[in-house]
């Protein structure tokens, strides 16, 4: 019986993993007939599913247990493929740039990804699905506050045929940590402004925010724990003088805090003047004034402290933290340190956060950020800095290329995941990247982009940098490459939960898959056995704790 669903099945509908590139032109062949997924309680499990519908076309697609009965918990998903135009460079940006060809990509472009994850409306664990020509990839996520071993069907029919697919979830009997102010620190910079753009609505209106909303739910069930807050946006010239808009600022938070985030974080009050990266002196955003005049520190000192006034009202000063100038350098060192002397003399307390490898701003900066290539080549200097008291995360952007972990289309969805047990491996305490929704161009039509904008330049941000998350039509869509850093943040619980009681059983755990940021393991089953591994082990060390 086996055999002959085996070859009903074979080429027609198939499984895959969720952390495996799946692309338009692949082979449903090449997929499973059968699925197993190990999960924590409350957390999803998730699998894709690639439809060759020259060979079968079905019109409905159903969640069922052995019984039958429709499941609880079930979402289906549609996935949208997206262009790749250019590979990653060798060391930053694309290839173009310094012409270097780059071994360590998943697949030369250009071609096109399945990556944007389009949520449908599955009622009773049911959809129906198009009629349109080519291939359809879905995605299929199950999530049960009960542990145990759930096997459930997924149905697939046509108008003369059917189709199953087994696919059994083991769900451990342990939890994931709620976020809180002591979790790793985990932040994607978005805009507002873009939101606004992209969903048709202006920008602070009603009708605005129940799409923000929708992005902050999106961002926390993604794992993300701190959001940005971007002080133009909240101030307001009046009367000679930049005023609060509490009213507009408190609503903005909320929206945050409702939606299971926990740390605000103050995006950069201050830039180089005209892009200038040779200059040596810093102008605030607002007013726009060189931030070592008079009047730009007078202004300075204003707005936070009516920002300290708003938080300290409101019990908010401990999840505050703040950025100044983004990626400060040894050129600007001396600007960046006055101005942040400046703003600790007004908000003591509250943490400076920055995305730099400037050493000449120990004392200024409490809250460091490297590139994670740089982090690894300078690992004493930041162990040192965490000796004193200050926090270690990490980012990525445009820069690294090769090996190292980024996250980009055209590299594997585990260098997502392995931020995670990177954080595990080395002690750092935070993630950044500046691309939840940083558009450029369409998204869905266009993934690399020039930077800047200009005819010919080979200078351009790789696939996907600008952002992880889609503009649907009702609110955002998640990517495949956010979903994989969910579920490494997901591992950095149970690693963590693991080390308070067997630090050598977590240390051994991370040795298996992950030992430096260009250097982990790759295959995906292989992943998957330590973490089934992990999850099993977490579950009994909860068990026996609790007897």
């Amino acid at each position: 019986m086996f055999f002959t669903l085996f070859i009903l099945l074979l080429g027609q509908v198939s499984f895959f993993d969720e952390l495996e590139p799946l692309y338009p032109d692949a082979n449903s062949g090449d997929g499973s007939i059968v699925w197993q997924s190990d999960v924590a309680i409350d957390t999803p499990a998730g699998v894709h599913v690639l439809i060759d519908r020259s060979r079968f076309n079905p019109s409905r697609l159903t969640v069922r247990d052995l019984d039958g009965k429709p499941v609880d918990g079930i979402d289906i998903c549609r996935l949208h493929d997206v262009p790749v135009e250019e590979n990653t460079g060798l060391d930053s940006r694309t290839e173009q740039f310094k012409g270097d060809p780059n071994p360590h990509v998943i697949r030369r472009a250009p071609f096109r990804i399945y990556e944007a994850i389009e949520p449908l409306d599955a009622e009773d664990a049911s959809v129906e699905l198009d009629d349109k020509q080519g291939p359809i990839a879905l995605r299929v996520t199950f999530q049960s506050p009960v542990a145990g071993v759930h096997d459930l069907q997924l149905v697939f029919d046509d108008e003369t045929d059917s189709r199953t697919l087994p696919w059994r979830i083991e769900v451990h009997d342990w939890k994931p940590d709620a976020p809180g102010l002591e979790s790793f620190g985990y932040t994607n910079w978005f805009s507002p402004s873009v939101v606004a753009k992209e969903h048709d609505v202006a920008l602070w209106s009603e009708s605005f925010w129940p799409i923000l909303q929708e992005y902050a739910r999106l961002m926390a069930r993604s794992g993300q724990n701190t959001f940005w807050m971007k002080w133009p946006d909240f101030f307001q010239r009046q009367d000679d003088r930049w005023t609060l808009d509490e009213k507009r600022l408190d609503r903005y938070i909320r929206t945050f805090f409702d939606a299971g985030l926990v740390r605000i974080e103050g995006a950069p009050i201050a830039r180089r003047p005209g892009g200038d990266w040779s200059s040596g002196t810093l102008e605030l955003s607002i007013p726009v004034l060189p931030a070592e005049s008079e009047q730009g520190l007078e202004s300075l000192r204003d707005m936070a402290g009516q920002l300290r006034q708003f938080m300290e009202q409101r019990g908010w000063m401990d999840r505050w933290i703040q950025h100044i100038a983004d990626e400060p350098t040894d050129v600007n060192a001396k600007a960046y340190s006055q101005l942040s002397t400046q703003l600790k003399d007004v908000i003591p307390g509250v943490p400076i956060v920055e995305a730099t490898m400037s050493r000449e701003l120990i004392g200024a900066v409490d809250i460091w950020c490297p590139q994670v290539h740089k982090y690894q080549q300078n690992r004493a200097f930041f162990l040192e800095r965490q000796a004193q008291g200050d926090e270690v995360w990490t980012y990525v952007c445009l820069v690294p290329g090769g090996p190292w972990l980024n996250r980009l289309m055209d590299q594997e969805r585990l260098r997502s995941v392995y931020f995670a047990w990177a954080a595990e491996r080395f002690g750092v305490q935070g993630f950044l990247h500046w691309g939840l929704n940083h558009y450029k161009a369409d998204p869905f039509e266009q993934s690399v982009v020039d930077h800047p904008a200009m005819p010919g330049t080979t200078n351009k941000l790789p696939a996907g940098d600008t952002h992880v998350v889609f503009p649907g039509p009702k609110g955002p869509w998640s990517s495949t490459r956010l979903e994989a850093q969910r579920i490494g943040m997901e591992d950095l619980s149970a690693l963590r939960s693991l080390r308070r009681r067997d630090p050598e059983a977590a240390d051994a755990m991370v040795a298996r898959l992950f030992r430096g940021y260009d250097d982990w393991e790759p295959d995906v089953e292989a992943y998957r056995a330590v973490r089934a591994q992990l999850l099993r082990q977490v579950a009994l060390e909860e068990s026996s704790s609790n007897r």
